[in-house]
């Protein structure tokens, strides 16, 4: 799955704004913006939390951005709702398998107001 990366201004902890990143377009929600950096185009199947975000590191904790942020917060979502589905948790791991959980993914995205080329289906839940 192609993710790309969103932020939210207001979110991020204090002196830590990577202002840089904040760019058009924003949402629906005028918070919720699409990060300067990341990729778009009719390749991206859903969006991420990536601007911002608190990642533990050597020695403790850092505020990190990129679609290395966003991606794993989509495996997050992607393994709640795989855990919440026994047919599929149950199925052999392979492609079938593997199909399905995007299927999970895909249909668990809410539109958050971006279109499609910066959003895919939207940010899954």
């Amino acid at each position: 799955m192609a993710v790309s990366a969103l932020g939210r201004k207001g979110t991020f902890p204090a002196g830590t704004e990577p202002s840089g990143d904040v760019a058009a377009p924003f949402g629906t929600d005028r918070k919720n913006f699409v990060a300067a950096f990341t990729n778009v185009g009719p390749e991206i199947d859903v969006i991420g939390p990536g601007v911002g975000v608190i990642s533990s590191v050597p020695g403790g904790h850092a505020i990190m951005s990129g679609t290395s942020m966003a991606c794993p917060a989509v495996t997050g979502v992607a393994a709640r709702l795989l855990a919440a589905n026994a047919a599929v948790l149950a199925m052999p791991r392979d492609q079938s398998r593997s199909d399905e959980i995007a299927k999970l993914v895909l249909q668990s995205a809410g539109d958050l107001g971006f279109g499609g080329t910066f959003q895919g289906k939207g940010l899954p839940r």
